[in-house]
């Protein structure tokens, strides 16, 4: 059996994960300390546990339990003093206290959820994120970098993470990977904070696993402004540590199909475009280009009650999981 390990989390990877599990993969997934927006953000902030929104979706799409179990996991309240908070977020902070850690609370849930595969955090203490944008603005949260207040910002020039000791599962999870796949997802709220956590990027650099990047569909206001698929690979090469335009990458598995005239129109509103598939740009790097239409058909709608921006796009789980079993079975 092959062993996938992602370095994200989010609906992005709960949408991968939903394909993988097609397939014959121990799937681990490796996950920021560092949000703290929304029902997760409250539920740290109140209760002083770490931040449980992305493992809980990850662990729900590891989940082979009966489907009212997951939804109850899924459930967010859209009225009341509890409105905006997800069921899942609370019980996993509520076993985080019971078992006296969140080891503990992930391995309950997990049991509970009927779980395979594993979902680590990259980091044993709760992190804050930050930014410096070209223009010397500094963002001290990942919430704020994650929604910006204004629809204007300067480009994000560097991330920087509060003091973090890698997790030694996550270390282990990467040295034993067939393959390493970064993103989907946001890159400088999802993916690339764990690439700060000391030892993580040169795990990976080191590691003989195949390297994947997955670009995203579209862009995201205050993160990739105007980036073009090559821009994503940079960025990913630069934030792994890559040094002089030496790729440390693979394969880069790069959508082609546009969303549909409507569904662009609304993300036009939120300052979003689609990625440009720049192929011969990414070829030019010297790396492996997977260029395929792997948008799914289905348009997303958002939870009553989540007072965070959602994407409505997202990659058709088969064919993307397809894809990566056919590059390391």
């Amino acid at each position: 059996m092959r062993t996938i390990v992602i370095i994200g989390g989010g609906t992005a990877t709960f949408t991968l994960l939903k394909g993988l599990r097609g397939f014959p993969t121990n799937n681990i997934v490796i996950v920021s300390t560092a949000d703290d927006g929304g029902s997760t953000g409250t539920l740290r902030k109140e209760l002083g546990v770490m931040p449980m929104g992305d493992i809980r979706q990850c662990l729900i799409g590891l989940s082979y339990t009966v489907p009212v179990l997951q939804d109850l996991f899924m459930y967010r309240f859209d009225r009341g003093s509890l409105k905006g908070h997800n069921v899942g977020n609370i019980l996993l902070a509520a076993l985080q206290k019971v078992t006296g850690s969140p080891e503990g609370a992930i391995a309950e849930s997990a049991r509970l959820l009927n779980v395979r595969g594993e979902v680590l955090f990259v980091s044993r203490q709760p992190t804050t994120l930050s930014a410096t944008l070209k223009d010397g603005t500094r963002i001290s949260s990942e919430h704020e970098l994650d929604e910006p207040i204004t629809k204007k910002r300067a480009a994000i020039e560097t991330l920087a993470l509060t003091k973090a000791d890698a997790n030694p599962r996550a270390l282990d999870a990467i040295a034993r990977a067939d393959a390493i796949i970064l993103g989907p997802g946001d890159l400088y709220t999802s993916t690339f904070p764990n690439l700060l956590v000391p030892g993580i990027a040169p795990s990976i650099r080191t590691s003989k696993a195949k390297k994947i990047l997955i670009t995203n569909i579209m862009t995201k206001l205050g993160q990739t402004d105007g980036f073009k698929a090559s821009d994503f690979v940079r960025e990913a090469n630069r934030y792994l540590g890559g040094k002089d335009e030496a790729l440390l990458l693979d394969t880069v598995i790069v959508n082609t199909k546009k969303p549909d005239a409507a569904v662009l129109a609304r993300y036009k509103k939120e300052r979003a475009d689609f990625v440009e598939p720049d192929i011969q740009a990414i070829k030019g790097m010297g790396v492996q280009v997977i260029a395929s239409g792997i948008l799914s058909n289905h348009v997303h709608k958002k939870a009553k009650g989540d007072a965070l921006k959602r994407s409505l796009v997202r990659h058709d789980a088969e064919k993307t999981a397809e894809i990566i079993w056919n590059l390391i079975r």
